[in-house]
């Protein structure tokens, strides 16, 4: 009988001991949740949006793994499964990271050579300007044609102010649009005095 009831404390032992190994993996969640704000600080969701989808996507599976063992009985939850993909979160969390880093080293260099390029345009289209023949025909247009410069100057004032807030997506689509339009407008120009030439002619 006392050989009998030492089994069974055995085995009741043993249960308990199950179940106290039986625990949420909570010091890796709150690890993968820190790597994944570390992730969003290093500019993720502007930089490298898909693999942030991809850490939280497998953060999103390992907690609903988690929650699907919480809800069995104790002596059958097992968080192997939920670990693992945690494991594989935090490793993402990594990768994407470095990629948010880089992505936003590039994007900065990029901003930074556009918004230099686009200065020499504006700057060529002010030149061009300055020496478009004026006339009776033409002075609308001149007036137009400064008017539309000074807001473009402007837009380059934009883009610097982006690249102070780490705007750089921003800052180098400003800088393109005010390259394309000064660039426009000195072709306008450098048309307008081939006809005046040809005119003299």
């Amino acid at each position: 009988m006392r050989r009998k009831t030492l089994y069974l404390g055995l085995i009741v032992l043993a249960l308990v001991a199950l179940v106290g190994c039986a625990k949420p993996p909570q010091e890796l969640v709150n690890s993968v949740q820190a790597a994944i704000d570390g992730v969003k600080q290093a500019g993720a969701e502007m930089y490298a949006p898909d693999a942030l989808a991809k850490v939280t996507d497998l953060f999103s599976q390992a907690q609903a793994e988690i929650e699907t063992q919480n809800g069995k009985f104790a002596l059958f939850r097992s968080y192997k499964k939920a670990e693992e993909i945690l494991k594989q979160a935090q490793a993402a969390a990594d990768t994407a990271k470095q990629e948010a880093i880089a992505a936003k080293e590039k994007a900065k260099n990029d901003a930074t050579a556009m918004i230099e390029s686009c200065k020499v345009k504006w700057q060529a289209a002010v030149d061009a300007l300055a020496l478009a023949p004026v006339g009776k025909d033409t002075k609308a247009e001149i007036e137009a044609m400064k008017s539309e410069l000074t807001a473009l100057e402007a837009t380059v004032k934009e883009a610097e102010n982006a690249m102070g807030t780490e705007d750089y997506l921003n800052a180098k689509a400003k800088a393109e649009s005010v390259a394309m339009k000064a660039d426009q407008i000195a072709s306008d120009i450098a048309q307008a005095m081939e006809k005046v030439k040809g005119k003299k002619r």
